[in-house]
């Protein structure tokens, strides 16, 4: 063979590029690792290929996020929309470290956030499943959407997962009711009311045991004041605290309900509010009780012999009197507890309709036990905006959910 004849090369021939240490990796492995990714990057992440797809699809990942202790806390907002028939979700996802906030004009009294919520619509496919805003319960990653809003009741019971944003039937209640009170206790969703107590009194009371998926019915009050006081459909509070379930009857007594004999306990003769509001939003932390009142005067609670004593949260008066982001009779308020604070959101209300321009504002707060536990003090720790891309909306609604 001279120097001028070459053997031919094999045509379209691919060489097999070596395989990475990381995709080398067994399943189990790189489950681990991507479960300690933020959920919000699964999105971007489930692109870059078919198993990294087929391992952020499945629920497995979110066992191993839970048994490591990597959930993270889902807000949701609900929005009632005059041109939309049902209740449309949003939800908020922090942007980090964000330095390059456009400045205020003017006098600035509180610090904005810098780490913004990022405002996400939830797919209209995902979330079209009830009218009105019903009674709302979160246990673990699930929201369980129970009976119906106020002028339609109904047995049903709707449970959206947060993980695949997908929803499920769960079992009827034995009662229709509407825009019911709901509490949780020990993962049992305790429904009380939103249904005539005369017709239902045998199962004015229901529990849902989340884990066997069942219904248990227990009767109404034996206290006839307080059977009378239900009859007329009067405003009343339900809340749990320490273990047992309370009714805080509209600036009047106090009943507790015992779970282990199914009996009303008369635990005060006056309610311990000290205002004439009514209660806008619960929010439960380890064992104290933090609400906002519809005049923006946010209040807790801890147990006591005689009954609870609801005082004032020290340390707010600048964030309550500020002249454009104080919080005042004519708002709505929506409070959550998440990631060692309280969120607290608030929205003008003084027409019949929120337009673009009324933006929601939200706070963080962390609380301070003072006193020898005599006194909590809030450190507003900063104040900003959600902008919604909707024109205009009715009311609203928050719920968080882990995830």
């Amino acid at each position: 063979m001279t120097s001028a004849e070459v053997e031919p090369t094999k045509k379209n021939k691919t060489v097999p590029e070596p395989a990475s240490a990381f995709s080398s990796l067994p399943d189990e492995i790189i489950e681990n690792i991507l479960s300690r990714v933020s959920r919000w990057k699964y999105p971007s992440l489930s692109l870059v290929s078919k198993r990294f797809h087929t391992l952020l699809s499945s629920m497995e990942i979110y066992k191993t996020r839970s048994q490591i202790g990597a959930d993270e806390t889902c807000i949701y907002v609900l929005l009632m929309l005059p041109d939309h028939p049902c209740v449309r979700w949003f939800s908020l996802r922090t942007k980090p470290n964000n330095q390059n906030r456009t400045k205020r004009r003017g006098k600035i009294r509180f610090k904005r956030d810098s780490n913004e919520f990022s405002v996400v619509p939830v797919p209209s496919s995902s979330t079209d499943s009830f009218p009105e805003l019903c009674s709302i319960e979160t246990v673990g990653s699930d929201i369980y959407i129970i009976g119906g809003p106020y002028n339609e009741p109904s047995s049903s019971v709707r449970i959206f997962d947060c993980r695949s944003h997908t929803w499920r039937d769960g079992p009827n209640m034995t009662a229709a009711r509407k825009h019911a009170h709901t509490v949780l206790l020990d993962e049992k969703i305790y429904v009380m009311g939103g249904c005539d107590i005369d017709v239902y009194y045998a199962n004015w009371i229901e529990v849902f045991d989340t884990n066997s998926q069942s219904w248990t019915a227990f009767p109404g009050p034996t206290v006839d004041e307080l059977c009378n006081h239900l009859r007329k459909r009067h405003y009343y509070i339900v809340n749990v605290f320490e273990g047992k379930i309370y009714l805080v009857l509209t600036h009047d007594k106090e009943y507790t309900y015992e779970l282990k004999d199914g009996t009303w306990k008369l635990v005060k003769e006056i309610s311990s509010f000290i205002s004439d509001d009514f209660v806008e939003a619960w929010c439960e932390i380890g064992k104290v009780i933090c609400c906002c009142t519809d005049s923006g005067d946010l209040m807790w609670s801890a147990s006591e012999i005689e009954g609870r004593v609801w005082k004032e949260i020290k340390g707010l008066k600048k964030l309550q009197e500020h002249p454009t982001r104080g919080l005042k009779t004519g708002y709505g308020f929506a409070l959550l507890y998440c990631g060692g604070k309280l969120l607290l959101l608030w929205y003008s209300r003084s027409s019949s309709m929120i337009k673009r321009g009324d933006v929601i504002l939200y706070a963080k707060i962390s609380l301070e036990s003072r006193r020898n536990g005599r006194e909590v003090w809030g450190n507003v720790e900063c104040v900003d905006v959600l902008t919604f891309p909707v024109e205009s909306y009715f009311c609203i609604d928050c719920v968080a959910a882990s995830v």
